[in-house]
């Protein structure tokens, strides 16, 4: 397919975009694929089972929405109200109308300087005044170095690419000290070690947390994010949003996410064979598989 640098025909700010490139998906399934982090175990059981005729004869209705069961599930595992969350196709798509919700403001939004990509290829397309901030000499996220005047801050806890984790007491500092900025909690790899900062959404209304399915709960493919904060954070969320999609999550996708939450057991499982320092090479010693390098990828 070929590529374009420009094109009259486009608006004028689209050839100034740096667009995010995702991990490469190589059509070879005897590959193992470590560049997007996903989940070398299967969803759980419960989630084939939900996919049956039942679901699929329900595709020629619109889905829910307001994804209201899914809110429930995940309200009720996180010991919050369906008022403190929101849903979204995909983490990605959960933070794209966060930033665009939250950080269009007249000071800088804050962000690592090493950090997931996309970040950047938001504030591009959304205009949003920008300071990276660099990372300490240990590759850490400086809270420290973030106590300045600012429109937003937002950061991945553990970071990527680093891997490296905050402890809740900093994370609360920080908020204590930006009352009037929103503060982004980027969990992706959260379910892998560490707690979440969702422990303290009650405390502080000027805090997002934002998770996924993709990774711990192995649901990549059907692309489900979902964010948890104060109630009026989550109503400017569903404003923007059903601006731009009213129907982000489908009924396969629904069913699957609720199935999926649902069997604690077998996500605490995979969790702790993925933690495993030995997983990788036990999975490795136990298959043929041969293994080919990709660029790192969130």
């Amino acid at each position: 397919m070929p590529t374009y640098s420009d094109s009259p025909l486009w608006s004028p700010f689209v050839a100034k975009l740096s667009p995010y490139v995702p991990g490469e998906q190589p059509s070879d399934p005897s590959l193992i694929k470590l560049n997007t982090n996903e989940n070398p175990y299967p969803p759980s059981p419960k989630v084939l089972n939900v996919l049956r005729q039942d679901t699929v004869d329900l595709l020629r209705l619109y889905p829910d929405p307001a994804s209201s069961k899914l809110k429930q599930s995940l309200a009720k595992l996180n010991g919050l109200t369906i008022e403190q969350v929101f849903v979204g196709n995909g983490s990605d798509e959960v933070l794209a109308l966060a930033f665009m919700t939250f950080f269009k403001q007249e000071k800088p939004l804050l962000f690592p300087d090493i950090t997931y990509g996309f970040y950047k290829a938001y504030c591009k397309l959304f205009e949003i005044n920008t300071e990276t901030v660099p990372l300490a000499e240990n590759f850490a996220v400086d809270l420290n170095a973030y106590r300045r005047e600012n429109g937003g801050i937002i950061f991945p806890n553990p970071n990527a690419p680093t891997s490296l984790l905050l402890p809740l007491s900093e994370i609360e500092a920080l908020l204590k000290d930006n009352p009037d900025s929103v503060v982004i909690v980027d969990e992706a790899y959260i379910d892998f070690g560490g707690d979440s900062a969702s422990a303290l959404i009650d405390q502080y209304p000027n805090l997002l947390v934002i998770q996924t399915l993709s990774k711990s709960r192995s649901l990549a493919g059907i692309r489900i994010g979902f964010a948890m904060g104060n109630a009026q954070l989550i109503e400017g969320l569903e404003r923007v949003k059903n601006s731009f999609n009213s129907y982000p999550i489908d009924r396969m996708a629904e069913a699957a996410a609720v199935a999926a939450l649902e069997d604690q057991g077998y996500f605490e499982n995979c969790c702790a064979k993925v933690i495993a320092p030995s997983c990788l090479m036990s999975e490795l010693a136990r298959t043929s598989l041969r293994i080919r390098a990709f660029f790192w990828s969130h």
